[in-house]
């Protein structure tokens, strides 16, 4: 049918940097074609707009209209390559320019601008005008990935001192404070409530059976393909023994 439901699908994470462009932009022309009022979002670091998938799911959507909101998360960094080096574009956001779409650049500091350019791209793309492309300029405090990457390495204390005064979360606090819609005591009882929330879901994630091999196997797909049904075979005899 046409219809989708109100809640947010999502698919896997895409391990590929950049794969997930051309995925989104095959989501968003199936949305057109069945006359969905849907958009695909997807996103990237800075670096994967070097990847030419980034250029060949832009450059699709756009060809076909399709309604898909692409997201460039520019936290300066595509691990420890600066994005200085990593176009000589002076902005992300004009890439979409060879595309045919759009390209807007936003504080990714800011949720409330965030918010804001999003809804704005979405209601544009709904409307049958094509995808946009957004590039948010924001910070990775931390490093990239646990397994060996040390910031410090290329980038300096006084840079991660400057961002750290635009902490999102630091500024929304703020201007919630500011509005009186947000107080010490409502933090106190929400961090309260929350922490209720997590102890609940680690017990009952505690008291779950471990999941066997064969089990996970079984989940892989809807419909089990014969090789992996004989190494399904394969565990649960193992297991019973």
């Amino acid at each position: 049918g046409n219809e989708y439901p109100e809640d947010l699908a999502a698919l896997p994470p895409q391990i590929i940097i950049g794969a997930q462009y051309v995925q989104a932009a095959g989501v968003a022309l199936g949305f057109k074609k069945k006359g969905a009022k849907n958009v695909a979002y997807t996103y990237t670091g800075d670096g994967g707009t070097s990847q030419g998938d980034f250029y060949e799911g832009i450059n699709f959507a756009g060809a076909y209209q399709a309604p898909a909101i692409f997201v460039v998360q520019n936290n300066g960094y595509a691990i420890s390559v600066p994005r200085a080096v990593q176009t000589a574009a002076p902005t992300l956001a004009q890439k979409g320019l060879a595309a045919g779409i759009p390209g807007i650049q936003v504080d990714g500091m800011d949720a409330l601008a965030v918010y804001l350019v999003m809804s704005e791209a979405r209601k544009y793309s709904v409307e049958g005008n094509g995808p946009v492309l957004i590039e948010t300029l924001t910070y990775r405090f931390g490093p990239h990935t646990l397994s060996g990457d040390d910031p410090h390495r290329y980038r300096t204390a006084d840079e991660e001192a400057e961002w750290e005064k635009k902490d999102p979360l630091v500024r929304l606090r703020t201007y919630l404070d500011e509005k009186g819609l947000w107080s010490e005591e409502q933090e106190e009882a929400y961090i309260e409530e929350v922490n209720e929330q997590i102890n609940e879901a680690m017990k009952k994630t505690e008291q779950a059976p471990k999941q066997k091999v064969s089990e996970y196997l079984q989940n892989v797909f809807v419909e089990t393909p014969p090789t992996l049904e004989e190494q399904i075979a394969k565990f649960a005899a193992k297991e019973e023994a």
